[in-house]
């Protein structure tokens, strides 16, 4: 089951990042100077969102872009499909929101097989067979459904990048584990201070 989870994760992982989805969003493969880029995965629909928050030339910018795949005209023949953007506001300065999320330890959060060991649970047990004390270790529980995201980050010269499967639905299982909750945390002010579905 962990060998799901890790392949699920890194599927994401790779599928962002070999569909090139920034091309598909029209938007540039690097970050910049101070950027955070919030990819969230398709599921099973033909379109993704990417969530950006920057600074280009001392302007602050918020955007949440809808990208889709391609469509397909015949066996051999694709049409691109534009992405749609929509500007973001916020009550409070860009730059405000954009360090709101930075105090959430974006610049630290670890990819999500560093803190699957949190998720299983260990004893030692007496194994009548082998005559010992063993380990017996209960696996984790596995989320097939939710979303997954991949997250990169900018702030001068310190990045980050990093991606969870199912941040929510394994916060409800796992309600200790720090590092779901710091992203939860960061899903949750997005949506609030933008006031989006994201």
């Amino acid at each position: 089951m962990r060998f799901f989870l890790i392949f699920s994760s890194l599927f994401l992982f790779t599928f962002l990042k070999s569909q090139n989805v920034d091309s598909l969003a029209n938007i540039p493969p690097e970050l910049k100077e101070t950027e955070i880029r919030i990819y969230k995965d398709r599921g099973i629909t033909n379109s993704g969102h990417i969530f950006r928050i920057y600074q280009e030339d001392k302007i602050w910018k918020a955007e949440l872009i809808q990208w889709f795949f391609p469509r397909e005209i015949s066996k051999d023949e694709f049409e691109p499909i534009n992405p749609k953007l929509t500007n973001l506001k916020s009550e409070k300065s860009l730059e405000q929101s954009f360090l709101n999320i930075k105090a959430r330890n974006i610049g630290f959060l670890p990819n999500e097989e560093c803190f699957q060991y949190k998720k299983d649970q260990s004893q030692v047990v007496y194994d009548e067979e082998e005559k010992d004390w063993v380990f017996e270790i209960k696996n984790a529980i596995m989320v097939l459904d939710g979303t997954g995201y991949l997250v990169k980050y900018k702030s001068g010269q310190q990045q980050n990048e990093f991606n969870y499967s199912n941040p929510e639905s394994y916060l409800k299982h796992y309600p200790d584990i720090d590092e779901l909750n710091y992203f939860v945390d960061i899903l949750k002010y997005i949506r609030k201070e933008f006031n989006i579905e994201f």
